[in-house]
């Protein structure tokens, strides 16, 4: 007889009065450096190149993520049978339990046994990491619908960072229109998974400005280690190049397909302005010719010029 309820971790952090935040943060005690134990949350708009770079990250022996959670996306409050319904229920979701090794079983059993998203998050990924990747040390999530719920997660996991991927808007547009994962035909729906995006991004990082990390698509495809090197920086993680020697990236380019007019693209550039001129997508040829970096400033307002975290690599 299946027991689920034994089979999932109770974490400490969750059940005992903790040191500094532990317990806010809901995530497992990991010994050795704080860090490890924090986890980042990769988001953006989807067909941005989330998944492109989760599965880079993946590569390193550190971390461990899995398919796409959901957890932050709905605006539901946790408990609450619409939740619950939105969580259990979604056939995409069941698939990514499915690969990640969780049973149906359990997730109910998680469900029932939480108290707060966070408090799933930390039960869920201390049950996929020791099934699927017993030596990581930190898990982390690419969810680009979690966007909408970022200062919740922000707030409710006060050690977690954010990873924002964008990609000049045209592209993800027309991307959606041809819609091998998602499909948006309506040009304003379609614009608007970017616009909100960047938004609430733009908003989290004013907010949170030490905890959230910015890079551009076209960058991150044209020189992936080092831009890998500067996001690990970041998140506080060890680099060796050995690590991503697997790692192949390609720039696809939808504009020329046809499946946008001029005029229609046109109107992407219109209603995306304010975004596009944000991290340097103004001209059409700076997507086509990326300098490392882009327009994204990582800066934090207010460090020592020339100050830097300290990074142990473990």
């Amino acid at each position: 007889m299946n027991k689920p309820a034994a089979l999932i971790p109770r974490l400490k952090s969750a059940d005992a009065t903790p040191k500094a935040d532990a317990a806010l943060d809901g995530t497992p005690a990991v010994a050795g450096p704080a860090h490890e134990s924090a986890p980042f949350f990769v988001l953006g708009c989807v067909r941005s190149g989330t998944t492109m770079l989760r599965d880079a990250l993946r590569m390193h022996p550190h971390l461990a993520s899995p398919e796409e959670t959901h957890f932050f996306r709905w605006g539901e409050p946790y408990g609450t049978e619409a939740m619950s319904r939105a969580l259990s229920n979604n056939a995409v979701l069941k698939k990514h339990r499915e690969i990640d090794g969780i049973t149906e079983a359990e997730f109910a059993e998680l469900l029932k046994q939480c108290s707060s998203r966070a408090e799933l998050y930390a039960r869920y990924m201390a049950l996929y990491v020791k099934r699927k990747k017993p030596g990581a040390t930190r898990w982390f999530d690419k969810t680009p619908q979690n966007v909408y719920g970022a200062l919740l997660a922000a707030t409710s996991m006060p050690r977690s960072k954010f990873v924002h991927i964008v990609r000049e808007p045209t592209n993800v547009v027309a991307s959606l229109r041809i819609g091998r994962i998602v499909k948006v035909e309506n040009l304003t729906g379609a614009c608007n998974y970017w616009n909100e995006a960047v938004q609430i991004v733009g908003g989290l990082k004013r907010a949170y400005p030490a905890r959230v990390y910015e890079l551009r698509y076209e960058d991150f495809v044209a020189q992936p280690t080092t831009q890998l090197k500067l996001l690990l920086d970041f998140i506080g993680e060890p680099f060796d190049p050995k690590w991503f020697s697997a790692l192949n990236t390609r720039q696809v380019d939808h504009r020329d397909e046809g499946v946008l007019s001029a005029d229609e693209q046109a109107v992407v550039r219109r209603l995306c302005a304010a975004g596009r001129r944000r991290y340097g997508y103004e001209l059409p040829e700076v997507a086509q010719a990326p300098t490392p970096g882009g327009m994204i400033s990582n800066k934090v307002p207010g460090a020592r010029k020339g100050a830097r975290v300290s990074q142990t690599p473990s």
